[in-house]
């Protein structure tokens, strides 16, 4: 009966695998089919402007998120900070804003009829006005929103710095700067160009706020190719260039772990507190900023926003749409967190060199953006017409698709959870002659009951954010609190679109504050 279910247990799993890897099949075969003859004038005249505008949002966001995370994670990390604890959970904060709705809230603000130029002009009478819609300013909305990501690789890269680095340093007659240049950047850079590379995805997969601000990237430009002018053609050609340079980013991530695996190591225990020097006071200004203009802030005007235009809302539309937000993110959440357990307990993928290969597949549908994940999908069920009846604006097909691009969020954690899990358990438990599910139920998932629940979050608020992906699959009249607020967005009635904002703002700030006190536990790993 054991070996039975064992091999039934395989065989499902091996299933799964194979089903959550198809969106990769479906991507790579679009891109086969590309009829390069009729992209001539695209290639000569658009495609340079596309890979100029995304890279450089970019570059420009990953800048302004050192500035915002770097230097706050070093600071708490190498210094006495009264009231850290507090600090290090208002820095991740922003992360529960999303960058279109960021962008959303200063675009209103300082727009041409906002409140900041409305205040100068009725008080000061000033005239002044500048426009926000560029390319500058939208990196600076994004990195607001995203450099939570950096700080918080670059956090627990310092923390793994050991004493004997910075004593040899001294010894060397270095300099505070020194220091950071030759010693602790250097040992932290595989921790920082982690949080960057998230950074980048997420920047890459973007459609709200780029659209909004008329900014031509490949996430704008494969939306507009494929629905405005029916050009399916560039549409995929757009997806096939996005992939390479995200193959070209990974690539640069390996590269770098490579190089700087012989000098990062974990020290036996991390610098206590009482070595750590005092914080000066002028210190807190670069903890303070990207806590105010990153949650803060927004924050307060989104609730004014919402308070201004309470009488416009339709508070049973509300009701429907944060239950529909909650429900999909919910089913999804498990579903996705269900099948990573189930790949991750497989005995059977463990000695499968073709199984563990596709398990890498698998975690790339987070570096996808969702609009090639959406579209390829889309193209792949057109192709028979029963599926293209039953599947196309379905909730299944939706949440597949959520499965494909998020599995890899709840994937490591759980890694980390189980790897950590002493083996003496499972040979106790094989002695007493429980089955493959009983050890399951009794052993393995109530060790890791909190990584789990942690993984449920961070699924649940990954896809409450979503924006692209729910866009182009959801189905027909269906809405949820982020397409509702893209919508009033796009039709310029951005302070209508603040309830829906604030409430998916609530969502992710508690979800987010109850992830920090599962993380705090003894039983999770940081990973």
């Amino acid at each position: 009966m054991e070996v039975i279910s064992k091999y039934f247990y395989s065989l499902i799993t091996l299933l799964i695998v194979i089903l959550i890897a198809l969106p990769i099949v479906f991507i790579l075969k679009s891109s086969f089919e590309i009829d390069f003859s009729n992209i001539t004038y695209f290639l000569n005249y658009k495609l340079l402007d596309y890979t100029k505008n995304t890279l450089k949002l970019s570059l420009f966001t990953c800048v302004l998120s050192c500035i915002f995370g770097v230097i706050p994670a070093y600071i708490i990390s190498m210094y006495k900070v009264k009231y850290s604890k507090i600090f290090d959970l208002l820095l991740i904060m922003p992360l529960s804003i999303p960058c279109y709705i960021m962008s959303f809230i200063y675009a209103d603000f300082f727009g041409y009829q906002g409140t900041f130029f409305n205040f100068l002009k009725k008080k000061f009478e000033i005239n002044f006005m500048f426009d926000v819609l560029t390319l500058e300013f939208l990196s600076f909305f994004f990195a607001l929103s995203l450099f939570p990501y950096v700080y918080v690789t670059s956090r627990i890269s310092f923390k793994l710095i050991g004493k004997k680095y910075f004593e040899l340093s001294k010894i060397l007659g270095f300099t505070k700067y020194e220091n950071l240049i030759k010693v602790t950047i250097p040992l932290s850079l595989t921790g920082i160009y982690s949080g960057l590379l998230l950074i980048i995805m997420e920047v890459f997969n973007e459609y709200g706020a780029v659209h909004y601000f008329g900014i031509e990237t490949f996430s704008n430009g494969i939306f507009k190719y494929w629905f405005s002018l029916d050009n399916k053609n560039i549409a995929f050609f757009l997806s096939f260039v996005l992939i390479l340079i995200i193959i070209l980013f990974l690539f640069v991530n390996v590269w770098i772990k490579k190089k700087y695996k012989r000098i990062s190591y974990m020290p036996k225990k991390n610098n206590s507190d009482e070595n750590l020097k005092k914080i000066r006071p002028s210190l807190y200004f670069f903890l303070i900023i990207p806590i105010l203009f990153g949650f803060v802030f927004p924050l307060i005007l989104v609730i004014k926003n919402s308070i201004l235009y309470f009488g416009n809302y339709n508070l049973f539309e509300i009701l429907i749409l944060s239950k529909n937000t909650l429900l999909l993110a919910l089913i999804s959440s498990l579903i996705i967190v269900l099948f990573s357990v189930t790949i991750l307990k497989s005995r059977f993928l463990r000695k499968s060199n073709l199984v563990n290969t596709l398990k890498l597949f698998l975690t790339s549908g987070y570096a996808i953006p969702g609009a090639i994940i959406g579209l390829s999908i889309m193209t792949a069920l057109s192709t028979n017409e029963m599926l293209t009846r039953l599947l196309i604006g379905s909730f299944t097909i939706l949440i597949y698709s959520y499965v494909f691009r998020f599995i890899s969020v709840a994937f490591f954690p759980l890694k980390s959870s189980f790897d950590r899990q002493p083996e003496i358990f499972e040979e106790r438990a094989k002695s007493l002659n429980m089955s493959y599910i009983n050890r399951m139920i009794k052993i393995h998932l109530p060790l890791s009951k909190f990584a789990i629940i942690y993984a449920i979050i961070l699924v649940f608020i990954d896809v409450v954010k979503e924006l692209p992906l729910t866009l182009i699959l959801r189905p027909f009249n269906f809405e949820t609190l982020a397409t509702q607020t893209y919508q009033y967005a796009n039709e310029e009635m951005l302070g209508v679109s603040s309830i829906y904002s604030l409430i998916l703002i609530l969502i992710c700030v508690t979800l987010l504050f109850f992830s920090q006190g599962i993380l705090n536990k003894n039983e999770v790993f940081r990973s």
